[in-house]
């Protein structure tokens, strides 16, 4: 049997976790809406999980996590999501693993609004969603300290 202690020594959660469609804290970034439907605090910090809904020609700057991975699957929308140095098409049902130090970014390239469910793991960086809420994303200096604060590197600005 596969000892699988070092990675989780506990569940994550003690209890089942449900969010009805439209619930969880909601939150503003890159001109849309974030839904927390997991907190990192819920799970002893192993992951997140949030939906968000980006407006057409939106999303967020070329950066890189240095301790999280994220997983984006798209739900509706067209989008365009850039690994490294491949520019890849994103429709809705595409799934995209952006393992850390690999930079990243995506982009709604389609003309209406669009949304994805984006997993974090660890979670402790999805707080930088609600620390960002409110904030322009015109507001360079202020994103990037907030980004620096979780050690994600902003790479090159979209707008």
């Amino acid at each position: 049997m596969a000892d699988h202690g070092q990675f989780l020594p506990e569940t994550e959660t003690p209890v089942p976790i449900v969010r009805q469609p439209g619930e969880g804290k909601v939150v503003g970034v890159v001109g849309g809406r974030t839904f927390f439907k997991v907190r990192s605090e819920q799970t002893g910090g192993a992951y997140a999980i949030l939906e968000q809904e980006i407006p057409a020609g939106h999303g967020p700057p070329l950066h890189v996590h240095r301790h999280e991975t994220e997983i984006f699957y798209f739900l509706e929308g067209e989008f365009e999501m850039t690994v490294a140095d491949q520019k890849l098409p994103a429709p809705a049902g595409t799934m995209v693993v952006g393992p850390r130090d690999i930079p990243h970014t995506f982009r709604n390239v389609g003309s209406t609004p669009g949304r994805l469910l984006l997993t974090v793991i660890p979670g402790r960086f999805a707080n930088y969603f609600a620390d960002v809420d409110g904030i322009s994303h015109h507001d360079h200096t202020t994103i990037r300290a907030l980004c620096a604060k979780y050690d994600v590197e902003i790479l090159a600005w979209a707008d």
